[in-house]
């Protein structure tokens, strides 16, 4: 693995992490440190699912598009494959010389 996705997924993973005490501490200091222990977390979470199905709907649809879109300029990437398919460590060659190109 290149440094430099080693480093993106450390930064993504330092991210997540604060993000999620982000919203700890806001749902603290409006509902309370222990509130949890007084609402039905359990149809929270099955509301939360729900939610989540439907951002998973979207986000696919997105997806869906952004792979159509991308599978037009892919196969002039001179390290696609028969599928117009870029490995992932091309994506962070950019501005480095490909050994195809040569």
């Amino acid at each position: 693995m290149s440094s430099d996705l080693a480093e993106l997924l450390q930064k993504a993973d330092e991210e997540f992490v604060a993000r999620c005490q982000e919203r700890l501490a806001k749902g603290q200091e409006k509902y309370g440190e222990m509130a949890f222990l007084s609402t039905d977390t359990l149809e929270e979470a099955m509301q939360e699912v729900l939610d989540l199905a439907n951002y998973a709907r979207f986000t696919f649809i997105k997806l869906y598009l952004l792979k159509r879109a991308a599978t037009k300029h892919s196969n002039r990437h001179p390290a696609a494959d028969a599928q117009g398919f870029i490995p992932l460590k091309e994506l962070f060659n950019a501005g480095q010389e490909h050994p195809q190109a040569r």
